[in-house]
């Protein structure tokens, strides 16, 4: 785990967990990995010295977890909120992402298809929210409600990662759905030249197949552009 990376926690919403409409069959495994995970960056966080010993790093951490908030009421993180994800401190940062499906009148070509087939799902709520495992980290982390399968398409993940890139770190994939959004995030991703990290038991697809299958095509594309380990490998990396 490097300081000057970027954690990319994609799309852990109730939607995808077992028995409703788009159920990955791992989530729930994914979601244990991911806790641990970020347990572990809290933990890095808050024992920095630069966290410890100023006040004002808290105090920015409450005012961008209030902008996040009210930003992601229009669809966009605060900019404020994903500055907070400060390289100078000792952990990653972390971005939460959500798929929100587009307005129907921001809907273009087969994404009006899309929201007339999963208009239920889309105008279901509950549906969207963070799994109670994950949601709990909000209070924590900014969070990013995105309407592509991409996270790239949101312009605070396009900066969080140009600052990664920059420092010299990478970008760390996790969450769902292994074969849809995480893999659309890597492909877009690695045109812009990051560096990424997979982690195998962080990230699920809707069968076991499709997991290996998209472990498949990364190796093909290891170790230039993508690392492929797992969550307890990446933490205990030096």
């Amino acid at each position: 785990m490097r300081k000057e990376d970027t954690i990319l926690v994609i799309d852990m919403q109730k939607v995808y967990q077992p028995g409703n409409p788009w159920a990955c069959a791992h989530v729930n495994e994914a979601a244990q990995q991911i806790e641990t995970l970020l347990d572990h960056v809290l933990e890095l966080r808050d024992a920095s010295p630069a966290n410890a010993s100023d006040s004002t790093v808290i105090a920015s951490r409450e005012a961008a977890s209030a902008t996040t908030a009210a930003a992601s009421q229009r669809g966009t993180a605060g900019e404020a909120s994903v500055a907070n994800t400060s390289v100078d401190m000792d952990a990653p940062s972390v971005l939460l992402t959500r798929y929100i499906a587009p307005a129907d009148e921001d809907a273009q070509g087969v994404w009006a298809d899309y929201n007339r087939e999963n208009r239920a799902i889309n105008e279901n709520p509950v549906m969207n929210e963070f799994i109670p495992a994950i949601a709990r980290y909000v209070e924590e982390f900014p969070y990013i409600d995105k309407c592509t399968y991409s996270c790239f398409s949101n312009e605070y993940v396009r900066v969080a990662a140009d600052r990664s890139m920059v420092h010299g770190g990478r970008i760390v994939l996790t969450g769902v759905v292994a074969e849809c959004c995480v893999l659309s995030t890597f492909f877009e991703g690695t045109d812009a030249g990051y560096r990424f990290v997979y982690l195998t038991d962080a990230c699920a697809g809707v069968d076991a197949d499709s997991e290996r299958a998209v472990q498949t095509i990364l190796q093909g594309l290891s170790p230039l552009h993508v690392e492929l380990m797992t969550t307890a490998e990446y933490i205990a990396e030096r």
